[in-house]
C-alpha cells in the first residue's frame, strides 16, 4: 500500500484480520439479533441511516486535522498516519454514540437507534472505501472493509450497552482502544513505517480483535440490563463530559 498496491509485511495481518473480523460479524449478528428480539419492536432503519450519515460527517470533520494536506502537501506521512491510528478509535466510537445525547428516550430505543447508526456508519464507510480500494487495485483491503461492518456494530454494542444501562464510559474506552489497536498496524505501514515495531503492532491488533470476539461472546442479558435499569440518570448524563 505504500506504493499504492503493495501490502508487504502487513498482508498476513490483513488476511488474519479478515478471518477474525468475519467471525466477529457472525457472532455479533447472532448476539444482537437475540437481544434485539427481546426488546419491543420499533421503526429504526430510516432514522438510523440518517444518523449513520451524520456520524460519518462528524467523524470526518474530527479526523480532518490528520489529513495529508495539513502535514505534507497532500502526501501521506508517518506522523499523520500514526496520529490518525491513535485517534481513529475515540473519534469514530464517539460519533456512533451521538444518538444517546440527541434523543431523550427509553434506553431500549436509544440502544436500537445507536446500533442501527453503527450498522449504517460501517456500511457507508465500507462502500466508499471499497470503491476506492478496488480502483487502486487492493481487493483484499476492499473485502476487509466490507467485513468491518459487523466490527463497527460489535464495538458500538460494547460502548452503548455500558453507557445506556450503567451510565458508564468504560465500554466506550474499551471499544476505542480495540478500534485504534486494530487500525494502527495498517495505518503506520501506509505512512511508510518499516521498522521491527510493525510486528508488535500487528500482534496487538490481532489481540484486540480477539478481545472484541470474547466480549461479543460474553454479551448476554443486554435486553434485561437495559429494560431493568432506571434510565433517568443516563438520559441526564452529559455526553459532552470527559470520559
Amino acid at each position: 500500500m505504500a506504493g499504492g498496491l503493495d501490502l508487504g509485511v502487513v498482508k498476513p495481518y490483513a488476511y488474519a484480520a479478515l478471518l477474525l473480523v468475519s467471525l466477529i460479524g457472525i457472532l455479533t449478528y447472532r448476539r444482537v439479533k437475540g437481544e434485539w428480539e427481546r426488546l419491543p419492536p420499533m421503526s429504526w432503519k430510516l432514522i438510523s441511516f440518517l444518523l449513520g450519515l451524520m456520524a460519518i460527517l462528524v467523524a470526518s470533520l474530527m479526523e480532518y486535522p490528520f489529513s495529508p494536506s495539513l502535514f505534507s502537501s497532500g502526501r501521506v506521512s508517518l506522523i499523520q498516519m500514526t496520529l490518525l491510528g491513535i485517534f481513529v478509535g475515540p473519534i469514530e466510537e464517539f460519533s456512533k454514540l451521538l444518538p444517546v445525547k440527541m434523543f431523550h428516550e427509553e434506553g431500549w430505543v436509544l440502544w436500537k437507534k445507536t446500533l442501527g447508526t453503527a450498522f449504517f456508519f460501517g456500511l457507508i464507510e465500507a462502500v466508499l472505501y471499497s470503491i476506492m480500494l478496488l480502483i487502486i487495485g487492493v481487493p483484499l483491503m476492499a473485502l476487509l472493509r466490507l467485513a468491518l461492518v459487523g466490527f463497527h456494530v460489535a464495538l458500538t454494542s460494547i460502548a452503548a450497552t455500558d453507557l445506556i444501562a450503567e451510565g458508564s464510559w468504560r465500554g466506550y474506552l474499551r471499544a476505542s482502544v480495540y478500534h485504534s489497536l486494530y487500525d494502527l498496524p495498517l495505518l503506520v505501514y501506509v505512512g511508510g513505517y518499516r521498522g521491527e515495531g510493525i510486528y508488535a503492532l500487528m500482534v496487538l491488533g490481532f489481540l484486540s480483535l480477539a478481545a472484541v470476539a470474547v466480549e461479543v461472546l460474553r454479551s448476554e442479558g443486554v435486553a434485561e440490563r437495559i429494560l431493568g435499569k432506571d434510565e433517568t440518570p443516563i438520559l441526564e448524563f452529559e455526553f459532552t463530559s470527559s470520559p
